[in-house]
């Protein structure tokens, strides 16, 4: 591994291993059959850190219902809620489900607890999604995740934008991210950036990721101005859970529900996901 991959390229590698994994259940097999990497890719990128093109990368992140800036965020997995967002799209992407089976099914768990927290119903309802998943693979529902090459057309000319508006010579800027003059050369030309360049120079430049990809990134040059003068490198530190992340976790792990908050709470993540 490049001694220089940033901490948020190890997120993306931890967060979509996650993915796969823990939220949704999928074998290497299904991945290929939604966007046609070969497994031995997958295991390069969700285990290895290895960086992907960004148009992969977008792909991928196009597969578990998030975008590419969160994927490089902090751990989906921490956030229930969010678990449980990111598994209803998935379902209702494949049209759908009749809830009937699967509410009768977490309910028969349910039975056996004298009381649950708001958090162990989610996790209960969360482990529900992941089977549904499975019985929709098994039946076959798959849907193909197209390329999106728009997004290496928006980065060059984003990137043209930020050197040109911010005068900032191609030295000081491959000395601070540790790439060579060129390789930012190839980049200006139109060359398909990886993953691990487009991180580098959105932290540079102070913006997000989605910024760096967007047709419309609104970038406030006299703000970014100031950031980087004076820089001389890059942050390489992990993306931190929030505060708000940590207070809203403890909550749901603590309120405990009684029988009728429990059904209300099921049918409204339910219907969410019905065919």
């Amino acid at each position: 591994m490049d001694k220089y991959l940033l901490e948020r390229q190890i997120m993306f590698s931890r967060n979509i291993e996650c993915c796969r994994e823990v939220i949704f259940d999928l074998r290497y097999l299904d991945i290929t059959a939604y966007t046609g990497l070969a497994e031995s890719t997958m295991i390069s990128y969700d285990t290895r850190a290895v960086s992907p093109y960004i148009t992969v990368a977008k792909k991928i992140a196009d597969l578990y219902c998030t975008d590419i800036e969160r994927l490089c965020g902090d751990e989906i997995y921490f956030d229930i809620e969010e678990v449980l967002s990111l598994q209803r799209a998935f379902i209702k992407r494949l049209g759908g489900v009749d809830i009937k089976l699967y509410k009768e099914k977490i309910l028969t768990e349910i039975d056996k607890y004298l009381s649950l927290s708001k958090y162990e119903v989610y996790k209960l309802i969360s482990q529900t999604f992941r089977d549904t998943i499975i019985d929709l693979h098994r039946d076959g529902k798959y849907i193909t995740i197209e390329n999106d090459e728009s997004i290496i057309e928006n980065f060059t000319r984003n990137f043209h934008d930020l050197h040109d508006n911010l005068k900032i010579n191609y030295r000081k800027l491959g000395k601070a991210i540790d790439m060579s003059i060129g390789n930012l050369t190839r980049l200006a030309q139109g060359n398909e950036p990886m993953l691990s360049a487009v991180i580098k120079l959105a932290d540079f430049f102070d913006v997000s990721i989605t910024q760096m990809l967007s047709e419309n990134p609104n970038f406030d040059y006299e703000k970014i101005q100031k950031e980087i003068e004076g820089k001389t490198s890059i942050a390489n530190l992990p993306p931190a859970i929030s505060d708000k992340k940590i207070k809203k976790d403890r909550k749901l792990r603590i309120e405990l529900l009684d029988k009728r908050q429990i059904g209300k709470l099921l049918d409204n993540c339910l219907k969410k996901i019905e065919g």
